[in-house]
Parts: C-alpha cells; sequence; structure tokens
C-alpha cells in the first residue's frame, strides 16, 4: 500500500488555536509526519497567521497590514498564545516532521527562501520543506531563486491548470482540495512524478475515499483521528 502522509493542517486546529506554537506541538505530540501553516510578510517579518484581518482569531481588529509587527504579537491569538514567526515554528518543529510553509499573499517567496538559506544545516535539510500557494507568481519565484526547494501547488478549483502549472515549475506534490478530488486526477499528478496531498480531510469516510483514489496523504484538522484510524486499519 502507498505511504500514506498525516499533515497537521495550522498545527492541530481542530483542538488548539489554529497557527500557534500550542496547535503544532500538539499535532507533533500525535506523531504527524508533516505540519502545515500559513505565511505572510508584515513589514519585511514573517508572521505565522491565515486571513487578512485580526477579530477571527485574536483579540485585535482590523487589518494586519495596518499595524505593526509589535503590536500583531502583542495580541492573543487564542488562550493566550501569540502570533508566531516563523522562525520560530521551524525551531520547534525541527527535524521532527516535514515542514509545509503555505506563502499566504504577495512578497512572502524570497524571505522565505533566504530564512530556509539561514538555516543551519547540521539539524535542517532543504528536502525537510515543502513550499506551497495558491499564488503561482510566488511559487515561480520559489523555483527561480532556488529549483531544489520542493514546491507544492494549491488547488480547489481549474485543475488542470494548476497541475500544468505544477508540471512548469517541476513542483514536488499537488495539492487539491476534496472538492474536486478524483481518480484521474490523482493519477495525472503521479504520472508527472508528483505526490497528491489532499486538504482538508477530517471525516473518516473522506479518508478512506481518498486511499482508495492512491493519494500521498492528507492535511486535516484532526490528525489524532486519522492516525487512530490508520493504525486500526493497518
Amino acid at each position: 500500500m502507498r505511504r500514506f502522509d498525516v499533515i497537521g493542517h495550522r498545527g492541530a486546529m481542530g483542538l488548539e488555536p489554529e497557527n500557534t506554537l500550542r496547535s503544532f506541538r500538539k499535532a507533533l505530540e500525535f506523531g504527524v509526519d508533516g505540519v502545515e501553516f500559513d505565511v505572510q510578510n508584515i513589514h519585511g517579518e514573517l508572521l505565522i497567521f491565515h486571513d487578512e484581518t485580526l477579530d477571527r482569531t485574536t483579540d485585535g481588529k482590523g487589518s494586519l497590514l495596518d499595524h505593526s509587527v509589535e503590536y500583531l504579537r502583542s495580541l492573543d491569538a487564542g488562550q493566550g498564545e501569540p502570533i508566531p514567526t516563523l522562525a520560530e515554528v521551524v525551531e520547534l518543529i525541527g527535524d521532527r516532521a516535514f515542514i509545509n510553509i503555505e506563502l499566504k499573499g504577495f512578497d512572502t517567496a524570497s524571505l522565505v527562501v533566504k530564512l530556509v538559506h539561514l538555516l543551519d544545516k547540521k539539524r535542517f535539510k532543504k528536502e525537510q520543506f515543502i513550499i506551497s500557494s495558491y499564488l503561482f507568481s510566488e511559487l515561480y519565484l520559489i523555483h527561480e531563486l532556488d529549483p531544489e526547494i520542493k514546491i507544492g501547488v494549491i488547488a480547489d478549483e481549474h485543475p488542470v491548470i494548476a497541475l500544468d502549472f505544477a508540471d512548469e515549475v517541476d513542483a514536488y506534490s499537488f495539492h487539491p482540495s476534496y472538492s474536486i478530488l478524483d481518480k484521474d486526477l490523482v493519477q495525472d499528478a503521479h504520472d508527472a512524478g508528483m505526490k497528491v496531498y489532499v486538504h482538508t480531510v477530517n471525516d473518516l469516510e473522506k479518508i478512506q475515499q481518498s486511499q482508495a483514489m492512491d493519494v500521498d496523504g492528507v492535511f486535516t484538522d484532526y490528525p489524532d483521528r486519522v492516525i487512530e484510524f490508520l493504525n486500526q486499519s493497518a
């Protein structure tokens, strides 16, 4: 049977505040294969945050870009957790899982590549990272800056266009939403030499269906649930 990777979506966001160190620790405790999170460029600093506005996940209000990094870092992102930096998250995860950095917003690619290049080569390997996004322009820049860094192309619609682009930039993986998943799409991605990681799968029936289509893994809000299911069905 094909290896099936469990990737904690924003850590273990079904159980802890999303995109916080607390959430990433929880995912690692469960033994995930990979951890996924969102990165934004806020005035030249890389912060881990999904939305463009603060209201949903913090005690702040308004747009991220309307505030200083110092103010953003002072907010409560859930259970007293601050908004973390990319460097803090990478340090926490270490070599315990592969690291999927999703680029949210423009002008993130070059800063992420710079950080990956600055990491201690004894502790971190380039192949531990997947840089993913919906933004073709940012992924194309990753490919131009360092073709050795793994790229993941995310798609919620227009899978043929996304897969063609993924092939153009020699993507390591293709990340379709479950809503567009079918056997032919998985086969086409595999034929192009890519892994297929499906987002975001929390329902055990959908996990079974994903397995039946030979995907390589799923992003999930509940990594404990998926890992327990896989262990029981092994």
